[in-house]
């Protein structure tokens, strides 16, 4: 069973590098730069760019540009505005499907706004879902209100019902 150490570790940049192996047709990622990541979280964080915010999601929806998003709320640099950049995920309405594992340890993070923001991600996203991915989700939540405060906890089931929605598995019964 994973603790809240060994979530964090696959966020500590000292840890683990986090790197996109795939697109959507199962071919290599091209490679990002950390200059376009830099850029990317300038854009959405900083006050001084508020107003070409919307135009930035929506070029990156044009470009598909959810291995970029995904590297920039990975990144170091976002440590400060990684709410901002896990809220931008929903904003751009992009699908994060097959990004659901990644942004179910998102939503278990201590960090209030960041969880709150992984959820909203989650709740908007369309499929189609691994069971398994599914399965293994439902039971890592379980694991972690064991251990949260009663607010967390029911947003944290709210979350439980919305992945049980997505499957095709009867959940009601495994607690």
């Amino acid at each position: 069973m994973e603790n809240n150490d060994d979530i964090k570790k696959y966020f500590d940049s000292k840890e683990y590098a986090t790197a996109i192996i795939g697109n959507e047709g199962g071919e290599p990622a091209p490679a990002v730069s950390e200059s376009k990541i830099s850029t990317l979280i300038s854009l959405l964080v900083d006050p001084a760019n508020k107003e070409v915010k919307e135009e930035t999601l929506i070029t990156l929806k044009k470009e598909k540009g959810t291995e970029l998003l995904l590297m920039a709320i990975a990144s170091p640099k976002s440590e400060n505005n990684k709410h901002i950049l896990v809220a931008a995920c929903w904003e751009s309405e992009m699908n994060f499907s097959k990004y659901l594992p990644f942004f179910v340890l998102l939503a278990l993070q201590d960090d209030y706004l960041i969880s709150l923001e992984a959820i909203t991600v989650i709740e908007n996203m369309e499929g189609p879902f691994e069971e398994a991915h599914i399965a293994d989700a439902i039971k890592k939540i379980k694991e972690k209100q064991k251990s949260i405060n009663s607010e967390r906890v029911v947003l944290l089931n709210d979350l439980i019902v919305t992945l049980e929605n997505f499957s095709d598995i009867n959940f009601s019964d495994k607690k």
